[in-house]
């Protein structure tokens, strides 16, 4: 018995080693692999692309005869609808070529009338004409100044063409037209500064301050490499013949009241 016994323990203790399970294989754990780190990709800042925007046309009367041809060439920016700033820029000159361009069919009927008159006279007509073109007088990353050229022999009996210049200066940060004033600190402290370097300027040419004041214009102003320049239109401090009055104020003379950075880099 204590024999058969020990048989069936022995058989018990086989079949029970038999049902144990396998010991499990750990599967190796994978080495990571170092990726290189991507830095982020810079973005090239926008470029200001500047282009033209023409305003043209040629004024007939009834027998086709041309009366009068303009051509307004004014600041475009090709890329003006990436920065409100840019566009703002380029609505205000639209807007100005078709304010020159209604302007310039009012001044037409002029011209159809002069025209009737020299042929019941039997006389050459002279076609009206007016045109105006720009150049970029300085820009950097904050600020342009855009100088305006305009000419114009539209004004009947007038011994000599009409020649005249117009300025713009333009925060391109905001889009907004500056004044003379708007680039000083102290816009009070600014008038007597530029008054007083005018007053020197003009005192080799005999330009008394007085007139150099009474005929200053807030608007004609701009920017140049050189200094802020300060001009009068011809007819105003001198005889039409002198032409276009420019004196030219130096950075040095005026940096410590200036609000704008217009000094090139």
């Amino acid at each position: 018995m204590r024999a058969r016994s020990l048989l069936l323990a022995s058989a018990l203790v086989l079949t029970l080693a038999a049902c144990a399970p396998a010991e499990s294989q750990a599967s190796p754990t994978p080495t990571p692999v170092p990726t290189e780190s991507q830095a982020p990709e810079e973005t090239a800042p926008l470029e200001l692309v500047w282009t033209d925007q023409i305003f043209a046309k040629d004024f007939t009367v009834d027998d086709g005869t041309v009366v009068m041809s303009v051509e307004y060439v004014f600041p475009d920016i090709e890329n003006a609808g990436e920065v409100p700033a840019w566009q703002k820029i380029q609505d205000y000159y639209a807007a100005e070529g078709m304010a020159y361009l209604s302007d310039a069919a009012d001044l037409a009927g002029y011209a159809a009338g002069d025209y009737e008159v020299a042929q019941a006279m039997g006389e050459d007509f002279l076609p009206y004409g007016e045109s105006m073109s720009y150049r970029i007088a300085l820009q950097n990353e904050s600020m342009v100044s855009i100088v305006r050229s305009y000419y114009s022999n539209s004004v009947t009996g007038a011994a000599h063409p009409s020649n005249f210049q117009f300025s713009e200066t333009f925060d391109l940060t905001t889009g907004e037209k500056l004044t003379l004033w708007d680039c000083f600190t102290d816009s009070d402290a600014g008038r007597t500064r530029v008054l007083d370097l005018l007053e020197q300027k003009g005192a080799d040419a005999g330009y008394a301050r007085a007139s150099l004041e009474s005929e200053l214009n807030d608007a004609y102003f701009y920017f140049s490499d050189e200094g802020l320049v300060i001009y009068y239109q011809p007819d105003t401090l001198a005889p039409y013949a002198a032409g276009l009055l420019e004196f030219t104020l130096p950075y040095a003379d005026l940096q410590d009241l200036l609000a704008v950075s217009p000094i090139p880099s």
